[in-house]
């Protein structure tokens, strides 16, 4: 396989890592409205959101550096 369909390929996977990623936390934001009354179950919502933000920030650099390693391969 190409480097670049190699790339293109990375890129796909983890674009379907970040959609995932913000599904995740769109389920837990819509979760949240039903355990406002339990602060524990509140605290580990909050605990999985950080790590959540953390992956799809991760994912969404990632993302970016194939684009740009995309874009350098096709000029060239």
């Amino acid at each position: 396989m190409s480097t670049r369909k190699q790339l293109k390929y990375k890129y796909l996977k983890t674009k379907m890592a970040l959609s995932q990623t913000v599904q995740q936390l769109l389920e837990i934001n819509r979760k949240r409205r039903f355990f406002r009354e339990d602060p524990e179950r509140e605290h580990e919502l909050n605990e999985e959101v950080r790590v959540l933000n953390a992956t799809a920030e991760i994912q969404a650099r990632t993302l970016r550096s194939y684009q740009e390693s995309i874009r350098a391969l096709e000029r060239a």
